[in-house]
């Protein structure tokens, strides 16, 4: 289900609003954005990997609204998880990176990360 997904739209993998959180980039990506796409599971790992930091409760807490306002959150489906098997099987590729990627290609939307794992991949931007 692509509907009232734009043209343009761009899926953010965990590592984007992680360098974002923690190390202040990708300003022109987030602040710029209306409306940016994000998988529910990398919504789990941002969690996690703030909550392990040492950064104060309330600035998590602070960061994860904004990255919810900012997104729209994507549902894993029985779909992306029978493509993301393919996938990680055909490259190699760890399983919620694989997902996360299949996610992309059902939404037809590119997926922008720093992780190198998705680095040649069709629609995977790798800054």
């Amino acid at each position: 289900m692509t509907e009232g997904i734009q043209k343009d739209s761009k899926l953010l993998d965990s590592s984007i609003w992680l360098g974002y959180f923690l190390y202040g980039e990708f300003s022109e990506i987030i602040e710029k954005e209306d409306f940016l796409y994000l998988s529910v599971l990398s919504l789990f790992e941002v969690q996690k990997k703030l909550n392990k930091t040492s950064l104060r409760k309330e600035d998590i807490e602070k960061g994860v609204l904004l990255m919810r306002g900012k997104s729209i959150i994507l549902d894993l489906t029985e779909e992306i998880a029978d493509k993301a098997v393919d996938i990680s099987i055909e490259k190699d590729m760890p399983s919620i990176d694989s997902m996360i990627y299949a996610t992309s290609l059902s939404k037809n939307m590119k997926v922008y990360t720093k992780d190198n794992d998705f680095r040649g991949l069709t629609n995977a931007v790798v800054l």
